[in-house]
């Protein structure tokens, strides 16, 4: 992928809708339903916008919808959403990885709240919490950026909007909505971990693993967008857990859990000015 691939995504996009949006969200693994909660102002699906790479995992329906969040009078600023995502290990370029990301940000969005499914690791974390992600490791074993993909933008801390992540903390509090904190690892997939490297990941410190999330924040911090991520705890992981791990787990889980994560997300979306 190119800065002219995005380019002409972002000239089809314009043909179809002027709306800027100021919010990007993406949805992870089986949390694409909170997309019920937007006030749609145009919706796309994703395989006919030229360029934009389609994911062929469950759960990722491939949509962008452009809308608002409007609840109890409150209605939140422009919100780009993205039903699912590609990840890594689907075609190994990390360009089709932070495609959607660089899109947003060309749209107009300076923050991104990225959101995924995860594996807990951390013993106190139990399947069904979200997990505030203050801090991550990369372990794909993969440079985040090529080269190419960072050609016009500048060296920058992966680090995380403070301002934001306390109201994250603020919204749950108030919703009464139990959120942990933690470490999450990024991991190449698609296959599950092994009960010895889970063993490894926590004594490294690491709360939570996935197969995604960490390249979008790379790409989305480099632009200078004000990120912060949240991570369903939908399993616990290899060796903590006494069922076989499967997607399908995780969509269950993911479903269990919409109501809290839906609750949670509708109130940071309408909080953020």
């Amino acid at each position: 992928m190119t800065h002219n691939q995005v380019g002409e995504a972002f000239r089809h996009i314009r043909k179809l809708t002027d709306f800027r949006p100021a919010i990007a969200l993406v949805l992870g693994s089986g949390l694409g339903s909170f997309a019920n909660n937007v006030s749609a102002r145009y919706a796309i699906d994703s395989a006919a916008i030229p360029n934009y790479p389609v994911s062929s995992v469950q759960g990722h329906a491939g949509k962008i919808i452009f809308g608002t969040i409007e609840e109890s009078g409150r209605t939140s600023i422009p919100l780009l959403l993205f039903q699912g995502r590609v990840h890594y290990y689907e075609s190994g370029q990390i360009d089709r990885v932070v495609f959607s990301i660089e899109l947003a940000h060309k749209l107009g969005a300076k923050t991104l709240i990225v959101t995924n499914a995860a594996g807990g690791i951390n013993s106190n974390f139990q399947a069904g919490q979200l997990m505030l992600i203050k801090d991550c490791l990369n372990l794909a074993m993969k440079y985040p950026l090529t080269a190419s993909a960072t050609q016009t933008t500048k060296r920058t801390s992966v680090g995380f909007d403070s301002k934001l992540q306390d109201l994250i903390r603020d919204s749950a509090r108030d919703l009464q909505i139990s959120l942990q904190e933690g470490t999450y690892c990024w991991l190449h997939g698609p296959s599950y971990e092994t009960a010895a490297e889970i063993k490894m990941l926590r004594t490294l410190g690491v709360d939570a693993v996935g197969m995604s999330t960490v390249p979008e924040i790379v790409k989305a911090r480099s632009l200078g967008m004000n990120v912060a991520g949240i991570s369903l705890i939908s399993n616990m992981a290899t060796g903590l857990s006494l069922t076989k791990l499967s997607h399908e787990e995780v969509t269950e889980t993911a479903d269990k859990t919409q109501l809290s994560f839906s609750t949670l997300m509708k109130e940071i979306i309408l909080r953020i000015r």
